[in-house]
């Protein structure tokens, strides 16, 4: 079985729900037809294995994927990038010289063939201040041990990004060890000195415990760099507890370098186990000035840019520590992988660029280029926040009539508050009509009594009993006012923002360059922009590629365009930009007092393409004015 299709049924096991092949080939980046074939030929290798519908494909026999998928390390490599893991997994993994024409023989390529690909090799090896060497035919890798863990982690996360979080997808990497066994140590050891680390973090702790058992067992030794460096007492027992444990049960003795990275990683993953439970403990002490001074300059900047207040005091203690063990990290070059980056990135675009932004303020202050793994950490941290303000800001002000006495009144509208707790909110209850002339800026009423005159907005007839059938009265017309509300306020955006001389279909580029060039340019040209803009989307870029999904949304880091405009191009043949196959460019140019715009234009968009539907059809659009009544179509 090819390891496509091995991608393809990894995914699938990892969703529960129907899946079209335009999402699978999103998530994947191969075509829509080709997964349409894998799914054929894994359904004649276990027939009835995958549903398919209209509503696409659904993984039904559990059992017969786990047989298939069982087999994966004995899968031969197929393309290139699969054969240089292989190598790299003789080479430095298993940490064995090997005979060039063995190689060659093992992969069945030829020894011409070979050589070019060692040529990509040694490329992707540099990246890691390693080196490829030979002598007599025999090729053997030279550096620093500390580069060659990294290499390897590098390739385990890469090799693994489509498989479930889970321990089965990296045992075949570690036969010698049942990694049940050490995260059932790492856990007990963790819990006895008081630490908690969440699931991501864990599941990248194992995988570094593992990495230096192995590296050990093959007697490469890491050496202490720092020996003045010190740890907590709970991070030193826990290390100790782990050695020990890890020498009982797997005959592995790891050296004081391997414990003193280890005590550096744990302690810039994990917090106090009262943290899961409470904010209200007494954390202060572990919250520094630089730390307090750095988090200041944070909320700064995401609220000048987004309009946003992160001063909420769960959310600041626990970012704060999350700030602390990342200052951790960046001081002992520690990285650190989030194995659903993809998915956080695809699925959380908005809160993902507000995470950029903060990365951003940290590479700054520290002269350092966090990579997307940590961003998708912040993402994280922040995205409960983000969200709860968001769904505060769209709530619609409901005004209630009723003309009881105040002990009914309340009793009512408590029902409704909590019928509508996350749709509406209850601005005032009053006895008539007459009373309603004490308001402002309200956008609906409900009503247990018939109103006259009737006011400007939506009246919600209900009886006082409030039954079943007012209830889903009231619901479906809140929706049915909120989505009103959208597509007014969407639409005004939209006209402003899009311009006919700044839409363009199937413009031939060959790459994201091509793409930021050609649309910075048009920008200017129409004055716009200044002539810096296309740089500072280049530096934003540099940070994070700004593709999600099948759209692009290329913007500086700040709001400095002379005046707004979206400039839009369209794919239907997708280019490459970033790890995405991209299908539409919108390029934001925001004036600075349009800041709002750019979250509520940010939020629409990738809130609208991320249903596949919709993106087939946008593509279809050959006029600004057909993307634009196509965009509102989907809100009604």
């Amino acid at each position: 079985m090819t390891n496509k299709k091995l991608d393809v049924l990894n995914y699938l096991q990892k969703n529960s729900t129907w899946k079209t092949a335009a999402e699978i080939s999103s998530a994947l980046g191969y075509s829509v037809r080709s997964i349409k074939s894998y799914i054929h030929e894994l359904n004649e290798e276990k027939p009835d294995m995958i549903l398919s519908s209209k509503k696409g494909f659904l993984l039904k026999d559990y059992p017969a994927a786990n047989e298939l998928t069982s087999g994966l390390q004995s899968v031969l490599p197929q393309t290139k990038e699969e054969r240089i893991s292989y190598i790299i997994k003789k080479l430095v993994a298993e940490d064995t010289p090997y005979d060039l024409d063995q190689f060659a023989d093992d992969l069945y390529i030829s020894p011409l063939t070979l050589q070019n690909e060692l040529s990509d090799l040694k490329s992707e090896l540099s990246e890691y201040d390693l080196v490829l060497k030979t002598k007599n035919n025999i090729a053997f890798v030279i550096g620093n041990e500390r580069n060659k863990k990294r290499l390897i982690s590098s390739m385990i996360y890469h090799e693994t990004k489509s498989f479930n979080c889970t321990l089965s997808s990296i045992q075949p990497y570690f036969p010698a060890y049942d990694l049940k066994i050490l995260k059932k140590l790492i856990t007990t050891d963790m819990v006895t000195n008081n630490l908690f680390m969440d699931d991501f973090l864990l599941f990248n702790f194992i995988i570094h415990v593992a990495i230096s058992m192995q590296r050990s067992s093959y007697e490469n030794q890491l050496n202490v760099e720092n020996s003045e460096m010190t740890f907590p007492e709970d991070i030193q027992n826990t290390i100790h507890s782990l050695v020990e444990e890890v020498r009982k049960y797997f005959s592995v003795t790891l050296s004081a370098g391997d414990q003193q990275e280890l005590s550096a990683l744990l302690m810039s993953q994990t917090y106090p186990r009262e943290i899961i439970t409470s904010c209200a403990q007494n954390f202060e002490d572990m919250i520094t000035d630089e730390v307090n001074t750095l988090f200041e300059l944070i909320q700064n900047k995401v609220r000048h840019l987004f309009s946003i207040n992160l001063n909420s005091e769960k959310f600041s203690l626990r970012f704060k520590l999350h700030l602390r063990n990342l200052l951790i990290r960046i001081r002992n070059n520690i990285s650190l992988r989030n194995p659903q980056i993809a998915t956080i990135k695809s699925s959380y675009p908005f809160i993902y660029e507000i995470a950029v932004s903060i990365a951003n303020v940290i590479n700054q202050q520290y002269q350092v280029e966090l990579n997307e793994d940590e961003i998708a950490y912040i993402v994280l941290h922040i995205g409960v926040l983000i969200e709860e303000q968001k769904a505060y800001s769209n709530k619609i002000s409901v005004l209630l009539v009723h003309p009881q006495n105040g002990l009914y009144q309340l009793n009512l509208a408590d029902k409704i508050k909590l019928l509508l707790e996350q749709d509406a909110i209850i601005t005032g209850i009053v006895s008539s009509t007459d009373e309603l002339g004490f308001y402002r800026d309200y956008d609906a009423v409900i009503s247990t009594i018939p109103l006259y005159p009737l006011p400007a907005v939506p009246v919600i007839y209900i009886s006082e009993q409030l039954q079943t059938k007012d209830i889903s009265n009231i619901i479906d017309n809140i929706n049915r006012i909120k989505s009103l509300h959208m597509k007014i306020i969407v639409e005004q955006k939209l006209r402003y923002l899009f311009r006919d001389d700044l839409f363009f279909c199937q413009e031939p580029f060959h790459s994201e360059n091509e793409a930021i060039d050609f649309l910075a340019g048009q920008l200017e040209e129409k004055g716009m922009v200044s002539s810096e803009f296309k740089q500072l989307i280049l530096e934003r870029e540099s940070i994070s590629p700004s593709s999600y999904g099948n759209i692009a949304i290329p913007h500086p880091l700040e709001r400095c365009a002379e005046s707004s405009a979206i400039a839009v191009s369209i794919h239907p043949t997708p280019i490459r930009w970033g790890s995405n196959n991209v299908n539409i460019i919108f390029m934001l140019a925001i004036h600075p007092s349009d800041q709002m715009l750019f979250n509520d234009i940010f939020a629409f968009v990738t809130q609208i393409i991320a249903n596949n539907h919709y993106l087939q059809t946008l593509i279809t659009a050959s006029s600004c004015q057909e993307f634009i009544d196509l965009l509102l179509s989907y809100l009604s």
